[in-house]
């Protein structure tokens, strides 16, 4: 079912941003030490079906396992969201590119999991154990996570935006590049913590613990940058292993080609706009503009043109795009939790891999759209103009598709689990392995064309 290399969070930003499309692309090779490696190291062998039992637990949406003995287990892009998997034991298991959306998993025992690109969006994982976890990239946003163990977690990249950490241990935890926008981490424990590049914008931090935790250029709360430098040293990955081949049909190529580019620095302007977090930018023309992996959340953009611009990696959570023209623009890996895209022109776009959770896209144009792998949990679509857009195996768990134009959209792959979907369902999208609402598996195929 998800046999596939996928990388679903939208999280580089401190660190990566995407060059121009070239006239031939070619293969690139990913390296060990290389921020993705593990992940598409993860993938490499595939993952479990949709349905599949593995130790007496139905691995499939709404599924009940709590307190079942996991530990250990190859659960590699199970799909389990609305699922009950309180207080199982899932040490040493392999979780990599899972989809735990809106699951239930209090207490539960996850310490040194490889959960690389998991998504947890909206899960409760209160007084959970995710000590020494390896959650590189992990597209956490919205989760719940109050007095959960993180301490000494690999959070490498990965986005926690708007989740409740409050009273959690994050001491020694990897949280470099990690974006926390809006994240409540009252009294948690980030001593020792790496937050280098981390963006903490609208963080509430009130009685968090942050003795001996490193800053390098890492935004904090109110948007000022600490520590501000002209270079961070960033952790590197597992130093081993062959190189891994990327072609370009890979949703994942523009990310991956992308790594090692530096970001746009808070405070560079654009015209008469200043890009940093916060900023007001009602009706710029930006278009054709390089503002790849900028800090812009919580930003007022609406109205602007960014035709043909350059988004990659680019921190948009809870950012107004409202009736913004972001036709043809390159939005991949990007975070937009929250995000006001309410009539935007996204035709064309390409949306691969971004973290869009809870976004408001009513009534936006996404015709031709590529937004193959996106995690769109709890995104609304209603209204919206999907015709022609590549959704294939795209996380729509919780998401209202309500009214959406869906002729010739590309659903094969894509979990829509909890979704809204409307009357006339498909309307003429393509089902191919699709979850639906329900939890079942629509035309079920070995593999989709």
């Amino acid at each position: 079912m998800r046999a596939r290399l996928t990388i679903l969070v939208g999280c580089a930003t401190a660190f990566l941003a995407a060059p121009g499309a070239s006239a031939a692309q070619q293969p690139v090779k990913i390296k060990p030490g290389s921020a993705f490696y593990t992940v598409v190291e993860a993938f490499s062998a595939g993952g479990i079906d949709v349905g599949q039992s593995v130790r007496g637990c139905v691995f499939e949406p709404y599924t009940r396992c709590p307190g079942e003995d996991l530990t250990g287990a190859d659960l590699v892009g199970a799909v389990v969201p609305y699922s009950d998997l309180s207080r199982v034991d899932a040490e040493r298991a392999h979780l990599a590119g899972a989809t735990l959306a809106h699951a239930e998993m209090r207490k539960a025992n996850l310490s040194r999991v490889n959960a690389a690109a998991l998504i947890a969006s909206y899960a409760n994982l209160n007084g959970a154990d995710m000590s020494r976890a390896d959650l590189t990239l992990g597209g956490l946003a919205e989760m719940k996570a109050r007095g959960a163990d993180l301490s000494g977690a690999t959070m490498f990249i990965a986005d926690v935006s708007g989740a409740d950490l409050r009273n959690a241990d994050l001491s020694r935890a990897n949280f470099a590049g990690g974006l926390a926008a809006g994240a409540d981490l009252r009294g948690a424990d980030l001593r020792g913590a790496n937050l280098t590049i981390a963006d903490l914008h609208r963080a509430d931090l009130r009685g968090a613990k942050l003795a001996g935790a490193t800053f390098c250029n890492t935004i904090m709360p109110s948007g000022r940058i600490r520590n501000q430098r002209r270079h961070c040293e960033t952790p590197k990955g597992r130093a081993k292993g062959p190189a891994i081949e990327i072609p370009p049909a890979l949703p994942i190529y523009t990310v991956v080609k992308a790594v090692g580019k530096p970001p746009t620095p808070p405070g560079e302007r654009f015209g008469g706009c200043v890009v940093e977090p916060s900023t007001t930018c009602r009706r710029a023309r930006l278009a054709g503009k390089m503002i790849q992996g900028a800090f812009l959340s919580y930003s007022n953009l609406t109205g602007s043109d960014l035709r043909r611009s350059n988004l990659t990696f680019a921190n948009l959570t809870a950012a107004k795009f409202a009736a913004v023209d972001l036709s043809g623009a390159v939005i991949a890996g990007s975070a937009s939790v929250r995000t006001q895209f309410r009539g935007a022109k996204l035709k064309g776009a390409n949306l691969t891999v971004a973290d869009m959770v809870g976004s408001r896209l009513r009534g936006a144009d996404l015709r031709g759209a590529d937004a193959r792998e996106a995690n769109l949990t709890d995104a609304r679509f209603r209204g919206a103009d999907l015709r022609g857009a590549d959704l294939a195996d795209a996380a729509l768990t919780g998401a209202d598709l309500r009214g959406a134009r869906l002729e010739g959209t590309d659903l094969s792959g894509a979990i829509l689990a909890g979704a809204r979907l409307g009357e006339d369902f498909p309307r003429g999208a393509t089902l191919c392995n699709t979850v639906m609402p329900d939890g079942s598996v629509t035309n079920p195929q070995g593999s989709c064309p």
